[in-house]
């Protein structure tokens, strides 16, 4: 195991601190049940991988740009605001090692919420940013409800195949991921294409952080969410969908029972076949692939910390157990 994310990331200490300061300046209202369920995922810290990335991609031609902390601060609002909402779809009861917002709080208040730290990411844009960074945020965020939304009609045993899983995760996670480095990349004054690049970059080292996700629910470490979630709740991942394709027709009739009606005993015994058939071998070495791909694009930029730090990023999300 090579160095801890927070390791790679204590260069950004500093920067970070300021993260969070804009974080409960931009969210606070004077509204304590508002005020309290908006801010109860940062009261974990969380691993701040979205802010890194719009911080540590501006920097790379120069310095600090003006605004870039209240953006960073803003892309880890918008992302929060996701898993308040995605934790009420999932009827989840954990995220980040405590209560969800919707379980500590209530489902009204959640979604509530979850709509202010929209509304407030969003005009962050616009506030701190240049004319171009208000629809990239916008576009960012409205492919990660198409993604919840895509998720929900093809995620299940009779839809889901390899190409709609990709589907999922792109529009999900990895396009806002993207986002957040194309957001850094205009920030710092780097050309259109090299923005594109940035993005590419971000989008799949965005891909695999979800795969890793996934494959972590289904190898039951300590994420801080519900293991097995996804199982739960109807959704076939990219470990599970190896699984499937790798069995004989018969063994796949006896499993489509036990996924069409889930529970914890169901759960532990698709998750052994998982493990048994190389799934979580497969997955992993598809995040690796990727990983690979991204760390092409940016031995494009010179070398420097910022370039040194985003390469250890990704890297990590490879080999990462939570």
């Amino acid at each position: 195991m090579g160095k801890s994310l927070q390791e790679i990331t204590a260069p950004l200490l500093e920067k970070f601190g300021r993260v969070d300061e804009s974080i409960v300046k931009q969210l606070s209202t004077g509204i304590p049940l508002l005020d309290d369920a908006a801010l109860h995922l940062f009261s974990k810290g969380g691993k701040k991988i979205r802010a890194a990335m719009v911080l540590l991609t501006s920097e790379l031609y120069g310095r600090e740009p003006e605004g870039i902390i209240e953006l960073a601060a803003a892309a880890e609002i918008v992302h929060a605001a996701t898993l308040v909402h995605d934790d009420i779809i999932d009827q989840a009861f954990f995220r980040r090692g405590d209560l969800a917002v919707s379980k500590k709080f209530g489902e009204k208040a959640a979604v509530l919420a979850g709509d202010y730290m929209y509304t407030t990411g969003l005009n962050a844009a616009i506030k701190y940013g240049t004319p171009e960074i208000f629809p990239v945020m916008v576009s960012g965020t409205g492919d990660m409800v198409k993604g919840e939304l895509y998720q929900l009609q093809y995620s299940n045993i009779n839809a889901i195949n390899e190409e709609r899983y990709y589907n999922i995760i792109e529009l999900k996670t990895a396009r806002f991921m993207g986002t957040c480095t194309k957001i850094g990349a205009i920030m710092g004054a780097l050309s259109p294409a090299e923005c594109e690049e940035i993005r590419n970059f971000g989008l799949k080292t965005g891909l695999a952080f979800q795969i890793i996700d996934d494959t972590l629910d289904v190898a039951g470490a300590d994420t801080g969410k519900d293991s097995g979630n996804d199982f739960m709740d109807g959704k076939i991942t990219l470990p599970l969908i190896y699984f499937l394709n790798a069995v004989s027709e018969s063994e796949y009739n006896e499993i489509i029972p036990l996924m069409e009606n889930p529970d914890i005993e169901k759960w532990n015994q698709i998750k052994k076949r998982v493990i048994e058939s190389g799934g979580i071998a497969y997955s992993k070495s598809a995040a690796e692939k990727l990983v690979g791909e991204s760390l092409a694009i940016l031995k494009a930029f010179p070398e420097s910390e910022s370039r040194k730090i985003l390469e250890e990023i990704a890297m990590f999300i490879v080999d990462r157990d939570f």
